[in-house]
């Protein structure tokens, strides 16, 4: 009886070391931890700077109405010790509509997004609607899976309804209903800038010319202007006769400072040959797209 008590006990101990995999809601798990059904992490909502980040912290959601931090907590790979957490993920929202949120490792540590540019920081600005997972690393911090770009905002200007007498002279001239101002409002976003418009020349038989575009930035009582590498030609066949042109141009910036910023569409008349009793511009429309991440 006693040698059946040891058999059973050593066929069971044996089992359990090579059953080594835990399913919940399936009796053949094919994974270390097989799951088939929903998990239920603890979620916990906050609004101000923290220090705080738990052990059983799994979704944190910033909800506040001014800018803040989370600091993240100090770990390491000593085994044993109530730091070394390696593996853990949080997921962190940051549901602010306007108010940015940090995520800072502790001194000496950092958070690694991984690419060429800006791949180790000791901080990452999680902005308005963005979510982060935070994986725990080695010693030296945590990677964070990368943070889509998102559209932070959209503003559209035109057309106007007055037509515009675009003047000769080797001058620019700002097309007066092409001006779009948009906020930047953090460092690192990106704007794209999107102009278009048409028009009439009307001028001597077989005159011709083209039509040259620039962008015009005004911040304050700043400006820079950036030249654009797209022009539009136009040829006219009949004296007194009118043609038809069209132009668009497409312009990216990033790393603008924080801050307001006017983007006009400046267009130029040259290289034209015969003469050109009238250049109008009928419609311009502006547009400028904000991406953060």
């Amino acid at each position: 009886m006693k040698f059946r008590m040891l058999l059973f006990a050593g066929t069971l101990c044996l089992s359990v070391h090579a059953y080594s995999q835990l399913g919940i809601n399936t009796p053949t798990p094919s994974s270390t931890l097989d799951v088939r059904g929903s998990i239920e992490g603890n979620y916990r909502e906050f609004t101000t700077t923290t220090d705080f980040l738990y052990s059983n912290d799994y979704h944190l959601s910033f909800a506040g109405i001014s800018n803040s931090i989370l600091n993240l907590p100090s770990q390491s790979t000593t085994d044993g010790s109530a730091a070394d957490f390696r593996g853990r993920k949080y997921y962190i929202k940051n549901n602010s509509t306007s108010s940015v949120l940090t995520l800072a490792a502790a001194t000496g540590q950092i958070i690694r997004s991984g690419g060429m540019l800006n791949a180790n920081s000791n901080t990452v600005v999680l902005q308005p609607g963005k979510l982060a997972v935070l994986t725990a690393g080695e010693a030296n911090g945590w990677d964070i899976q990368e943070i889509k770009w998102g559209l932070f905002d959209v503003i559209t200007n035109g057309p106007g309804t007055t037509a515009q007498n675009i003047p000769g002279g080797g001058n620019y001239y700002t097309l007066t209903d092409s001006p779009v101002t948009v906020t930047v409002p953090a460092s690192g976003a990106k704007v794209l800038l999107k102009f278009t418009g048409y028009g009439i020349v009307t001028g001597t038989a077989n005159s011709f010319g083209t039509v040259r575009l620039r962008l015009l930035q005004t911040i304050g009582a700043a400006t820079t202007t950036y030249d654009l590498a797209c022009a539009q030609s136009w040829y006219n066949r009949s004296s007194g006769g009118t043609t038809a042109y069209d132009f668009k141009a497409d312009y990216n910036l990033a790393n603008l400072v924080p801050g307001t910023y006017t983007f006009s569409l400046q267009i130029l008349r040259e290289a034209e040959t015969g003469s050109v009793t009238s250049f109008i511009v009928s419609k311009s429309i502006g547009r400028g797209d904000v991406f953060v991440k």
